[in-house]
């Protein structure tokens, strides 16, 4: 009985990991050529950070739009790098249609899109 009990319990845990993974196809990640972008879609949470060669990020603002959604963030002073800035998109799980982030900064913009 005790070698039945092992492959079950092995069984079990593949299978606990197995769905957990699950949860996770609502996290998005896209990249553009200075920045990287991230976004859990059940809790809104986002992260953008600069992966670009710049030493300073000036006049930074990012418009995050979709059909539902219209949202702008900005940092209030220059910022040195590694930069990077997270929040929260309101009502963000509401909709499964695409969700645009515009980075606007040193007089340069670049958009990074979810489907």
């Amino acid at each position: 009985m005790k070698l039945f009990k092992l492959p079950l319990i092995l069984c079990v845990i593949v299978l606990l990991s197995i769905l957990s993974a699950c949860g996770a196809d609502d996290r998005l990640h896209g990249k553009s050529d200075n920045w990287d972008v991230s976004l859990q879609r059940s809790t809104g949470n986002y992260s953008i950070t600069y992966i670009g060669d710049e030493k300073r990020i000036k006049d930074f603002v990012f418009d995050l739009t979709g059909n539902n959604i219209k949202q702008q963030g900005k940092a209030l002073e220059e910022q040195g790098v590694p930069f990077s800035m997270s929040g929260t998109v309101t009502e963000a799980e509401k909709t499964k249609d695409p969700i645009t982030f515009k980075m606007s900064w040193n007089n340069q913009s670049e958009t990074v899109t979810f489907e």
